[in-house]
């Protein structure tokens, strides 16, 4: 095993040259990054939350080097299965700089956008992390401790790729919860920015924004969109701050019509609007629960051309996703009783503990009961900023189904 250089030590270095050691209880036939805290034979309580360990299999065989936690459900989070690959400062940096090279030689995105994920977590290789990209600001989100404890390295990898750039680091209660350890950041000296998406101007709030501010993962999905928009009547359901709408009305949309229950979203959305030189009458912007609104239009004969929902993640844990499946159902069903016959459905699910074919399966439910046939010409992913490993399907949570709504024959 290759030593760690003396300037750049193992986290929590024992016997010189080695990591702790973490034993499985049965041998490893997984390539999978994560290792759940029943696979491990006795925990490791003299191991800090986020610590670097080696991992061996019952029979003392190599599995691969991680971080550990004894108080996540995932125990282990690999970063290599390489045994002569050591994880110390100079791997972090390199993997930030890979990660990079992929969204600027390879994606080419700084030509169409100035915001755009920088590290996909699995996908990058970095299990834990987020790191995305608004204008002259990058936000570090963290979901493990190990990246909170290696949180200097992480923030030289980014400042050496991007300087100039404020360094945000954000996390949530419920992460925090579950790792054991605070790891949210300072208030953001730059509290919002104005970010570029192909012809999109938007105000993004570093502060309070869910998820790091923004869904960048839908900018693909939204030019899709845009181009089946022009002169077409538009209904945009969980808008959030007005994403999927603004793109439409940019696009030549006759009316939008964009709903969101998020009081705040609703006024960045309206700000967006006016940001965009969108007229009032072409966008309106209204604060309201989808559910109710789409009844009420349903009952009032209001009928769409375009109808695009994309509501927020339905399912945390696995035991709700049976209740999250029927919400999909019933406002889809909604959505299918407001559209015009050969009107498009764009249905997205973000809940990555729904399947595509459970969330097909919700789409079907719902397209019987309305009477309806679901002619489905596109199912797409996240933008290709957010990266997945073929080892983690995990990170591939997003989808988007477009299809038009005919009549049964």
């Amino acid at each position: 095993m290759r030593k760690p250089r003396d300037e750049e030590p193992a986290t929590l270095p024992v016997a010189g040259d080695r990591l702790p050691l973490l034993a499985l209880r049965t041998r490893h036939g997984s390539l999978h990054p994560w290792i759940y805290r029943r696979m491990v034979a006795e925990t490791r309580s003299d191991i800090a939350p986020g610590a670097l360990v080696e991992v061996q299999d019952k029979f003392g065989h190599f599995v691969g080097r991680g971080f550990y936690n004894p108080h996540s459900e995932i125990a282990v989070r690999l970063l290599t299965l390489d045994p002569d690959e050591f994880p110390e400062r100079r791997w972090f940096l390199g993997a930030i700089a890979r990660a990079v090279r992929l969204r600027h030689d390879v994606l080419e995105l700084p030509k169409c956008c100035d915001a755009y994920r920088l590290v996909h977590s699995e996908g990058d290789g970095l299990p834990g992390l987020v790191a995305d990209k608004y204008g002259s600001c990058i936000i570090l989100q963290l979901f493990s401790a190990g990246m909170h404890r290696h949180l200097e390295w992480l923030q030289q990898g980014f400042a050496e790729q991007f300087p100039e750039h404020e360094i945000i680091v954000r996390s949530d209660y419920r992460t925090e919860r579950l790792e054991g350890v605070k790891m949210d950041g300072p208030p953001p000296t730059t509290r919002e920015v104005v970010i570029h998406e192909h012809d999109l101007k938007l105000h993004v709030d570093l502060r309070r924004g869910h998820k790091t501010g923004y869904f960048l993962d839908q900018r693909d999905n939204r030019q899709r969109l845009a181009a089946l928009a022009r002169g077409q009547e538009v209904f945009d359901g969980f808008c959030y701050t007005g994403g999927f709408a603004l793109a439409a009305a940019l696009a030549g949309a006759k009316t939008v019509e964009a709903v969101d229950l998020d009081e705040k979203a609703i006024a960045v959305a309206e700000r967006n609007r006016a940001l965009n030189g969108i007229s009032a009458e072409q966008l309106t912007c209204l604060h309201g629960d989808v559910f109710d609104v789409l009844r009420d239009r349903r009952t009032a004969g209001r009928r769409y051309s375009r109808i695009i929902l994309d509501p927020a993640k339905l399912a945390l844990s696995k035991p709700e996703v049976p209740r999250a499946l029927s919400a999909y159902a019933d406002m889809n069903r909604l959505a299918m009783q407001c559209l015009q016959p050969g009107g498009i459905l764009v249905s997205c699910s973000c809940t990555g503990l729904v399947s595509e074919e459970e969330f097909l399966m919700a789409l079907r439910a719902a397209a019987g009961e309305t009477g309806v046939e679901l002619q489905i010409f596109g199912i797409h992913g996240a933008a290709p900023d957010h990266p997945w490993a073929v080892r983690t399907p995990e990170g591939r949570y997003l989808k988007a189904v477009f299809s038009r709504v005919m009549p049964l024959r």
